[in-house]
Order: C-alpha cells, then sequence, then structure tokens
C-alpha cells in the first residue's frame, strides 16, 4: 500500500510539474532576478476583465467587419441572427396581440447569444473561445495586449514604483470552471515565482476575483507561505445578492406590475424620463405576451447558462446557496456540479477563517469596500441592505455593520468592535452609515461612500491606494497615511479628466478679461481636485460643472443636447393607475368596462 501511495504522489508531481512547463520558464523576467525591495504582484481581475473573445471551429478568432475580434463576454450578439430568428414571430405577435411565437424566438435568442458561455454537466466550457492569457509581465506585453489590459483597469494613468516587470495580470473566463480556474493560479503563482526569482508575492483579488481567493486558500491552504500582501478590492467573498435573488426566483422584473412602474427608473441604468418612455412603447404587446416571453428567456438564461457554471455559483451569497442548491441542482445530473459548487460553499463558510490564517502567518491583508450605493434592482433584496450597486457591503467588507442605503444609524448606535478591540479607534464612518469596527480587518479596511462597483476602475483614489500598497510598505493600516483615510468619498474621474483635455485646447488670448479669470480658476480648482486623495461629499460634482459651465459659454463645447421627456413622465404614471399593466389592445375593452361600471353606479344611485 505504502508503493501504491508513493507511486501515485509521484506521479501527482510530475503532472503538476507538467501542468507549469506549459507556461513557466527558468528565464527570469525580472531585471532584479532575485528577491528584492519590491513583491512581483498579480492581479485577479473581476467580473468580465479578461479578453474572451469568439473563436471558430478551427480555434481561430471570429473578427467582425473591421478585423477586430469579438468578445464572447457575456454573450456572442449577432444583429443578422436575432433578426432571422425573431423579427417575424415579433411582426405576427404584434399583429395578433397573441403569442404568435415570439416567446420561443426570445428564448431562442438567449440560448444562441448565451450559449458561448454554456458549459455540460461536468461545469466545462462548450463554446467556442479563446481565453487571452498573460505567461509573462505587464513589461513584456505588447501594445495591443497592455491597451486590452487597460481598459480594464487603467494601470498607464497612475505611476508607481512597482517596475513593470513585477507586474502580472491573471485572466479567466468568468463563466468557467471555478475548480479549473483555482488551480490555474496556484500555477500562474508558481510560474510568476519562477520568472522572477522572488521566493513571495502579492495578491491583488478584485471583485469576481475575491471568490478565486476563497478558494484558492481553502484548497491550497500552503500558498499563505509564499504570500507577503493581499490586497481586496471591492471582493465578492460572500458573492452577491443578485445572483442569491436569480438563483432563488427572485425576479423583480418578472413582477408585471413592477416592471410598469418603477423597475428601469430605478435600476439606475436610465434617467426618468427614458424610463418611463421604455414603459409606455412595452405596451404594445399583450401583458400575457410580455411576461410569457420575459419568463422563458430568464429561464433558458438561468437553466441553461448560469447554474451550470461553477463560477456563477461562486457568486451565490452562502445564505442563499443551501436553498438555490436544493432548487437547481437536485436533480442526479447535476451531481457533479453540486460536488464543485458544494466544496466553494465550504470554503466561502471559511473565508473569514482562512484570512485570519493569513494574518496569524504574517501576510498583510488589506480591504477596499464601497457603500451607500443601492444594489441594482434585479432581484427583491435589491432595497434591504447597503451596498455598491452590484454587491452587498456585507460581502465586500467582510461583515461591516451599516443602515441601509439612504439612512444612518441611530443617534445612540455604539460601534459593536467585533475586531477592534482599542478604545481609541473610532471605527464609524463620518457620515454615520458604516460600523467598520464589526468588519474583520477593521484596522486595513478603507471606505469609499457612494462609489458604484462598476465604476471602480475609475476611482482614481483606489487605483492610488492599490499602488501604493502593492509597491511600498510604509501604509500599515488607515490610520498610516492623511492622504488615505479610512473613510473617502466616491467619484469616477472620467469626465473631469475629459473636460481638463479640452480646456488644454483653449485660445486663451481670445477671451475676455472676466472669462479668463473664470477659465482659469475653474481649471485650477478641477486640477486641485484631480491633485487631492480627500474631498467632502459633492466637491467633485462642484468642479465638473464650473468647469464644463465655462467650456460651453466660451463656446470651447457645446451643451448636451436634454431630450423632453416630459409627455411619457406624466403618460406612464396614468397608464399603470388606470390600467395596470395592460397593453394598448387591451385597454379598449378595460375602459368600456369602467364606463359600463360607472353607469351602473349611477342607475344604482338614483334608485337607492
Amino acid at each position: 500500500m505504502k508503493k501504491i501511495i508513493s507511486a501515485v504522489l509521484c506521479i501527482t508531481m510530475l503532472l503538476s510539474a507538467f501542468s507549469l512547463s506549459v507556461f513557466a520558464s527558468s528565464e527570469r523576467k525580472t531585471d532584479c532576478g532575485t528577491d528584492c525591495e519590491f513583491y512581483p504582484t498579480i492581479i485577479i481581475p473581476g467580473l468580465g476583465q479578461s479578453g474572451v473573445f469568439v473563436a471558430d471551429e478551427n480555434g481561430e478568432f471570429v473578427l467582425d467587419d473591421e478585423g477586430k475580434r469579438i468578445s464572447a463576454f457575456p454573450a456572442y450578439i449577432q444583429i443578422g441572427e436575432i433578426i432571422k430568428e425573431a423579427l417575424f414571430p415579433a411582426l405576427l405577435s404584434l399583429v395578433t396581440q397573441s403569442d404568435f411565437g415570439l416567446s420561443n424566438a426570445l428564448a431562442n435568442v438567449i440560448e444562441s447569444c448565451f450559449g458561448i458561455n454554456a458549459s455540460d454537466l461536468n461545469a466545462q466550457n462548450t463554446g467556442n473561445v479563446i481565453l487571452e492569457r498573460y505567461y509573462k509581465p505587464y513589461s513584456e506585453c505588447t501594445e495591443e495586449e497592455q491597451t486590452l489590459i487597460n481598459s480594464h483597469i487603467p494601470f498607464h494613468l497612475y505611476p508607481t514604483d512597482l517596475p513593470k516587470d513585477h507586474l502580472y495580470y491573471f485572466t479567466y473566463n468568468s463563466f468557467g470552471n471555478h475548480i479549473d480556474v483555482t488551480k490555474e493560479l496556484l500555477d500562474y503563482i508558481h510560474m510568476v515565482m519562477e520568472q522572477t526569482g522572488h521566493s513571495k508575492i502579492n495578491l491583488v483579488p478584485i471583485s469576481q476575483g475575491g471568490t478565486f481567493a476563497n478558494a484558492l486558500f481553502e484548497y491550497y491552504p500552503e500558498v499563505m507561505d509564499v504570500l507577503h500582501k493581499v490586497l481586496y478590492i471591492v471582493p465578492a467573498l460572500d458573492g452577491s445578492t443578485i445572483i442569491g435573488d436569480v438563483f432563488n426566483d427572485r425576479i423583480n422584473f418578472l413582477n408585471p406590475d413592477y416592471l410598469y412602474n418603477g423597475f428601469l427608473e430605478n435600476s439606475g441604468l436610465l434617467d426618468k424620463g427614458t424610463a418611463k418612455m421604455i414603459e409606455v412603447i412595452a405596451r404594445i404587446l399583450p401583458d400575457d405576451v410580455l411576461m410569457k416571453s420575459l419568463n422563458k428567456a430568464v429561464d433558458v438564461l438561468v437553466e441553461k447558462i448560469m447554474i451550470r457554471s461553477t463560477s456563477m455559483w461562486a457568486l451565490c451569497p452562502s445564505g442563499d446557496y443551501p436553498t438555490a442548491a436544493q432548487m437547481y441542482l437536485s436533480d442526479p445530473e447535476m451531481a457533479n456540479i453540486k460536488a464543485q459548487t458544494d466544496k466553494y460553499y465550504q470554503a466561502q463558510l471559511n473565508s473569514d477563517a482562512n484570512i485570519q490564517k493569513l494574518l496569524e502567518k504574517g501576510v498583510q491583508v488589506f480591504n477596499v469596500a464601497q457603500y451607500d450605493y443601492k444594489m441594482i434592482n434585479v432581484g427583491e433584496t435589491w432595497n434591504t441592505q447597503n451596498a455598491d450597486y452590484i454587491i452587498h457591503l456585507d460581502s465586500t467588507s467582510m461583515g461591516a455593520y451599516a443602515a441601509n442605503v439612504g439612512e444612518t444609524l441611530p443617534t445612540d448606535y455604539v460601534q459593536k468592535n467585533t475586531h477592534c478591540s482599542n478604545p481609541d479607534h473610532n471605527h464609524i464612518s463620518p457620515d454615520r452609515v458604516v460600523d467598520a469596527s464589526a468588519g474583520l480587518l477593521p484596522d486595513t479596511t478603507f471606505y469609499f461612500d457612494g462609489q458604484r462597483h462598476d465604476l471602480t476602475q475609475h476611482n482614481d483614489v483606489i487605483l492610488k491606494i492599490a499602488m501604493e500598497l502593492i509597491a511600498h510598505d510604509d501604509i500599515k493600516d488607515v490610520y498610516s497615511s492623511p492622504d488615505f483615510p479610512q473613510f473617502n468619498i466616491g467619484r469616477d474621474v472620467r469626465k473631469l479628466s475629459a473636460l481638463l483635455e479640452t480646456a488644454e485646447t483653449v485660445d486663451v488670448s481670445a477671451l475676455s478679461a472676466d472669462e479668463k479669470a473664470e477659465f482659469d480658476a475653474a481649471v485650477a480648482q478641477a486640477e486641485n481636485i484631480l491633485n487631492t486623495t480627500v474631498c467632502a461629499a459633492g466637491d467633485f460634482e462642484k468642479a465638473e460643472n464650473r468647469l464644463s459651465d465655462i467650456l460651453i459659454s466660451i463656446g470651447a463645447m457645446e451643451e448636451e443636447e436634454v431630450k423632453d421627456y416630459s409627455f411619457f413622465e406624466k403618460l406612464a404614471p396614468w397608464l399603470y393607475e388606470n390600467f395596470g399593466s395592460n397593453g394598448f389592445s387591451e385597454m379598449p375593452r378595460l375602459s368600456l368596462n369602467i364606463i359600463f361600471e360607472a353607469i351602473v353606479r349611477f342607475i344604482n344611485n338614483i334608485f337607492a
């Protein structure tokens, strides 16, 4: 028996070595070639932040009309095929005001588009895709590769002392097999150590990347010994309630009353006028036809794509997993998938304990969380807890306590001190929304108020914190630097940066004295805001508006046209109040019913 075990261990070691050899090289990729003052840093990006492209049957890239590769995330959209599939059923359904194949056509379109990311009953991808991988440091990536990386996370905008040959970008398919990706991450870590000659590295798990960090520390705890620092950025350590709601059949827009009365407006994706216009236009189909079509589309997306992806299951909160698994994974044919998701479920439950083990081993662990932004309203729990639009705060903050969005903690509230025993530390946010002392890492977690999750990469302060932490060890906690306090304000620098670029083209000699004075003051205010890492709520927007106003005033840019949707803003609620979720074709009948009921009431009143 001992010989058999020895043989198995030898084979395992050989296979492991082989898996590394396919992309590892003994050639040193760093100038230092060994341990130095900097640590090689591996970025584990978030959902959809890896290049995954459509491939043909020969494994070659499929190109669009401009010769560019076509992204496979989150779907492969072929307009011609969609029109071919859905146009005729849609027209017939409109003419007949009945489901003349529309619901089936829409379901087929969803399956066709998202099928590129489908998996089999072993949770292995079946679609033809090519994952862009970087088995080399950022410094050796081509200009095209660097451009793709920067489109997801703009490293190039924020200088750092960390040499570019110490920066690595790990990629994965967000719909892929979670266990396989975790093993690939482990191999990637060993490859980076081999290429750089370093004995320790840094890890930066971002958003969905946090789920792979959970799995890595649970399945391969020995990796903790080669880590210097772990910097989590808005990590989905306990998933997202969006996935929990979807996997537990708690989807808001499948309720027609909410679909026509707030769903689009509250989504954060559309302004009120546009939302109301769509609500009105949607009534060209009868209520039952529209809802049947939406239900079939959701069923196909969930049952044929999402529940076979173990990476999607890893985004299901631990509190929602048991009921969701019972609903979708209890069938014997789903046994292989359930075995894998059960394994991750344990890693998820052990997340805090494993992070604690990192600390005990001397690994520095930091975190960035965001709050006071309502969850996108896909699921029923969207407005029941604090969030950053995509992930609930409890997940990204490792358990911080918070009031709901738009509310504050009670005036007599005292911080819980669940994980902080220092009486001199005040971990309650200045706006009295968050109690960071309840989070696992109260002294090393930075919070940003009002920052939207999907715009994290456009918050310059978060990127600056990250660059500082991966390059140096000067910041020990949230008290180390006044430039990076524990609580800060969220922002998106793209518009202000673009306005400053426009300002550089202005011929100031053509301005009047008053115009030049205001122009100079607005530019100075904007530059000052971008050069500071701390500002009060509203300061960033004031700088944007001031610079925009003067640029429009002097003719350097045109004022953005604001479309008038006031008609729809009045019509949509009137239609809902009088006709509920019914379509236009149903309204004459309902109107006649209303008139008939009014006549009956009038006659009854006469003879009463």
